[in-house]
């Protein structure tokens, strides 16, 4: 019974971890700057990405740079963000499935440009 759950301990520990990367580069075009941690930011922009091979490769190609220029923010704080979700579709989809699949959190806080730092001619 011991040795039993030792096993299932450290198969969902195992199952339940990932490698994610995530690259924060700004768009083509765009200056964006990293915003300091203690910065308040307006816009708030949260979802989970997927990811191959226990984290080794995205699924989906949805990262911050596509929210950063459709939102036109010019200011980000990129987190990644683990939380209780994740880890249960991590264990689902390593131990119970094994499939390599692992989700993860991603929350990008930013600010637009105001008026007054806006080029002449856009309005």
């Amino acid at each position: 019974m011991k040795r039993t759950l030792i096993l299932l301990l450290a198969a969902l520990t195992v199952g339940g971890s990932g490698c994610a990367h995530v690259d924060v580069v700004a768009p083509h075009g765009q200056t964006v700057y990293l915003a300091p941690a203690q910065a308040s930011l307006p816009v708030e922009r949260r979802w989970r990405t997927w990811y191959l091979a226990w984290g080794y490769s995205p699924l989906d190609n949805t990262m911050p740079a596509e929210y950063m220029q459709r939102e036109q923010l010019n200011e980000v704080r990129v987190v990644v963000e683990d939380n209780a979700v994740d880890a249960l579709h991590s264990i689902l989809y390593n131990v119970f499935i094994t499939s390599g699949l692992v989700p993860q959190t991603l929350v990008l806080q930013g600010s637009r440009p105001s008026v007054a730092d806006a080029p002449a001619g856009h309005n």
